[in-house]
């Protein structure tokens, strides 16, 4: 690449992608043939999914923290 052109890294590429989905799964539960009060309902448990997800983030998080200072201190003292 020349200097000055910049792409899509590989992060960026991800984030187009995710924010794509996103665009469509909001534009398909919009545009649905559901009523109002489906539509509502199906939102609610959607979110409600989701924001138990998000509560899990942090300890996974952790764990994969701590899993990965246990093996690079392993790698460190001479474990492969």
């Amino acid at each position: 690449m020349r200097q000055g052109e910049q792409g899509f890294g590989g992060i960026g590429l991800l984030f187009a992608f995710a924010g794509g989905a996103l665009l469509g799964g909001v534009a398909a539960v919009l545009l649905a043939p559901r009523s109002g009060a489906e539509t509502r309902k199906l939102l609610a448990g959607k979110f409600d999914d989701s924001r138990e997800m998000a509560a899990r983030v942090p300890q996974a998080i952790g764990e994969a923290s701590a899993a990965a200072k246990d093996a690079f201190s392993a790698a460190l003292n001479g474990g492969a």
